[in-house]
């Protein structure tokens, strides 16, 4: 098709688009202000406020002048594809109007493809729109599921829309070619005259398509018998050029060609032009222009070269195109790749790329750099508290704080959450000196950390632990850098936080030896190597009423393995929800085994905070419980104090769901963690267990002695019962029982051990009782 009937094609369409935008508007403007007033009236502010913005939107794509024809047709199209959505989640199937519209209109203004690609758009919106947006639909004789009457609902709609679609596109198709037999028509007619009007006519229709095209067209003339810039000079540029650069024709007319480029257009692309222009080849380039009122701008220029019918080069023909929006979005893809969101800072995927040419550089140098990585301490607190806003804020300062504490050359990365990673170059010649040199920045850095944080008029205090790794040594890698420094930081984490520690080999082997044992533990599951001893409880008179269940590993080569050790490797290893399942398993075929010997007290097992968060643990207790027909009021569940102070009101739900089936809640080691007296009150709770720390301490010790009392008075106001742990020698449950302590745990009493054992044991201790 030529390109006037092109462009006849794209006036009628952009006409009809006008009046359509016009209708909507008055008509629009007569309907929704009664709607508007009603809706406001009834307290329907989301229909006002479509209404109102769905007018401003229809007003906006049809006056404002800068928007091309492309523009307003989509700034129309996706209105009606946003009301579409929004009647079909408010009103109804109404919205299946809307929904069709979009593609038909789509084919109408836009290509074939576009519009099955708007197709496909509203076929699927309305689909998931429909289904997960609860939109009630009918189907008589269908009674399939609300997913199936969609489905059937969306199949329709795409036949009959996409019928429209493809009839109104063979329409405008057959309107194209029409305009076309017409045009071809006139050329012929136009062909008839005499070849000089043909010829001026032809040259008329070609300046007034170069002159109206959108990509800036430059004619510049080579002029005989000068140097090589003295003989270039713009005899035209097109409309396009005077909007892109700000410059009339009259400004640029007889100059040279590079009165359009400045400061930071780059050389290396402008001795390749010079260079395409010595040897008469065409080229293309990419290179920033300025404009008139002295701002950049991205282009994207073609240059050819004319000659005449001697072969002699007498003019060059340059397009050029705005690509600004290419670039900005060439930099922001690059920003995502290297530098993180928030801070601004390299990402880890940069830090990797520093590290391995630093690395390089360190090899070939023979001088020392190092790898710091900083984990800020307690930040989840922060967060937590007070919101990620305010977190976001405090990563921020710490970013600003890290690169106002190092030199231009070295390196500051963010790798994830509150970790940051810091690249010192060349700080030595020698390993002892570097050493020293990481050790003086590091502790400069800490230094700074430990500074007030200023966010909003609040002040918060930080800190953080520090790992340092020196390179190069042998066979390193930039995986092995980091990984190296990160150990060294959790190395510092364990030494109590805010500590500095240097990388050494034993921390590699340490890691290992807990990535094996997380292996080891998850072997031990399925191979029976665990078990449950139970450690009693008694009253004053040293009769068992209670009992607590303890998790026990013996490891078929080093034998029995302490839950302080494998606990923690569990919890970080993910492995502590298969252990507690089967601790609460194993402690409701324990409580049936109490029962079955005529002893029916109750168990105690600890629940950990990521067990009780689950979302399905009610509902796996209450398949355990029925599965083993335990008791569940001689169940205790022992909980930290930290699980009851995050997410509150949660907690007290699960909780008192769970005291529904008779299952009672205790407090573990009482009073190391967060006390409160506030989750006190509003808890169900059954007992709380004062932690033996407190215990050993007692009656000697004035203030551990003040702290028991303390928690047994709170505990008899409040009816709780109490359980002391670790008691071991008379005098500590001598003063226990002479201040209301009910119930008592520890070596004085017994042992842990296997409950058979146990269950033997306290036969042979009622039979001695009750013999003569």
């Amino acid at each position: 098709m030529s390109q006037h009937a092109a462009r006849d094609t794209d006036e009628w369409r952009f006409q009809i688009l006008s009046v359509i935008l016009l209708c909507v508007l008055l008509l629009g403007v007569v309907t929704a202000i009664p709607s508007i007033m009603l809706a406001v009236t009834e307290g329907l502010w989301s229909i006002a406020v479509i209404d109102f913005l769905a007018l401003c939107w229809v007003g906006a794509t049809l006056f404002l002048p800068q928007l091309s024809f492309r523009r307003r047709a989509w700034s129309f199209l996706i209105l009606v594809y946003v009301l579409g959505i929004w009647f079909l989640l408010k009103v109804g199937v109404t919205g299946l109007i809307y929904l069709m519209a979009f593609p038909a209109m789509t084919s109408f203004f836009c290509s074939l493809r576009e519009a099955i690609f708007s197709l496909l758009l509203s076929s699927l919106t309305l689909l998931l729109v429909g289904y997960w947006g609860g939109v009630e639909v009918q189907l008589l004789s269908f009674h399939a599921d609300t997913f199936l009457r969609w489905l059937v609902v969306t199949l329709n709609f795409s036949f009959i829309c996409a019928v429209l679609t493809i009839s109104c596109n063979v329409l405008l198709s057959r309107l194209e070619i029409s305009l076309r037999q017409l045009q071809m028509s006139s050329q012929t007619l136009v062909q008839e005259q005499s070849s000089l009007k043909k010829v001026n006519e032809e040259l008329r229709l070609i300046f007034a398509a170069v002159s109206h095209l959108n990509e800036v067209v430059m004619i510049i003339r080579v002029l005989p018998d000068s140097s090589d810039e003295e003989r270039l000079r713009i005899v035209f540029v097109n409309d396009a050029f005077e909007r892109m650069t700000g410059y009339a024709a009259e400004d640029v007319i007889g100059r040279i060609p590079h009165s359009i480029t400045g400061q930071r257009t780059q050389a290396e692309r402008l001795a390749e032009i010079r260079l395409a222009w010595s040897q008469v080849r065409a080229f293309h380039v990419e290179l920033i222009c300025y404009k008139r009122d002295g701002s950049e701008f991205w282009v994207e220029v073609d240059g050819v070269p004319l000659v005449d019918d001697a072969d002699k080069l007498t003019h060059w023909v340059m397009t050029a195109r705005d690509i600004n929006e290419k670039k900005e979005a060439e930099e922001h893809i690059h920003r995502l790749a290297y530098f993180d969101a928030l801070t601004g800072l390299p990402n880890r995927r940069l830090l990797m790329d520093r590290i391995g040419v630093l690395l390089a550089h360190a090899r070939r140098t023979g001088l020392v750099s190092a790898v710091l990585f900083i984990d800020l301490d307690k930040f989840k607190y922060i967060n937590d508290a007070r919101g990620h806003a305010v977190g976001d804020a405090l990563l921020k300062q710490v970013a600003h704080r890290l690169l106002n504490s190092l030199r231009e050359v070295d390196t500051v990365s963010r790798i994830g959450g509150d970790e940051f990673v810091v690249l010192l170059v060349d700080i030595s010649d020698d390993l002892v000196n570097g050493t020293h040199a990481a050790l003086h920045v590091t502790e400069k850095i800490q230094q700074t950390m430990m500074e007030i944080f200023d966010i909003d008029g609040l002040l918060y205090n930080s800190s953080c632990s520090i790992g340092v790794t020196l390179l190069p040594r042998e066979n390193q890698t930039a995986d092995d850098l980091l990984r190296e420094a990160d150990t060294a930081m959790y190395r510092a984490k364990a030494r109590g936080r805010n500590q500095i520690a240097f990388y050494e080999k034993w921390m590699q082997n340490e890691i290992e030896q807990r990535l094996t044992m997380e292996r080891e533990l998850g072997e031990a599951l399925d191979s029976q190597q665990l078990s449950l001893y139970m450690q009693a409880q008694v009253d004053r008179l040293g009769t068992p009423v209670g009992g607590e269940l303890l998790m026990r590993w013996t490891h078929p080569v080093h034998g029995p393995i302490s839950p302080a050790v494998f606990i923690p490797v569990a919890e970080d290893a993910g492995l502590i929800l298969r252990l507690g399942d089967w601790l609460l398993r194993e402690a409701c075929l324990s409580l049936n085994r109490l029962k079955d010997a005529g002893m029916p007290i109750a168990l105690s097992v600890n629940v950990s905070p990521k067990q009780f968060r689950q979302p399905d643990f009610v509902r796996k207790v209450k398949e355990i419980l029925q599965e083993t027909a335990a008791d569940p009021a001689r169940l205790i569940f022992e909980v930290t104090e930290g699980l009851l102070i995050d997410n509150l009101q949660e907690t007290i739900e699960r909780i008192l769901e769970l005291n529904t089936l008779g299952i009672r809640f205790s407090i573990d080691d009482f009073g190391t963690g967060y006390s409160s007296f506030s989750y006190l009150k509003k808890l169900p709770l059954y007992e709380l267990k004062i932690d033996k720390s407190f215990v050993q301490d007692i009656p000697d010790d004035l203030h551990g002695t003040a702290i028991v009392r303390s928690i047994l008075s709170i505990a008899a106001h409040l009816g709780l019962k109490v359980v002391a742990e670790g008691v071991e020698t008379t005098q500590q449950a001598d003063f226990l029982i002479e201040n209301g302590c009910g119930s008592m745990q520890g070596f004085l009493f017994s042992h842990p051990m296997p409950l058979e054992e146990w269950i033997a044991l306290q036969r042979q201790t009622d039979a001695a009782t009750v013999s003569p």
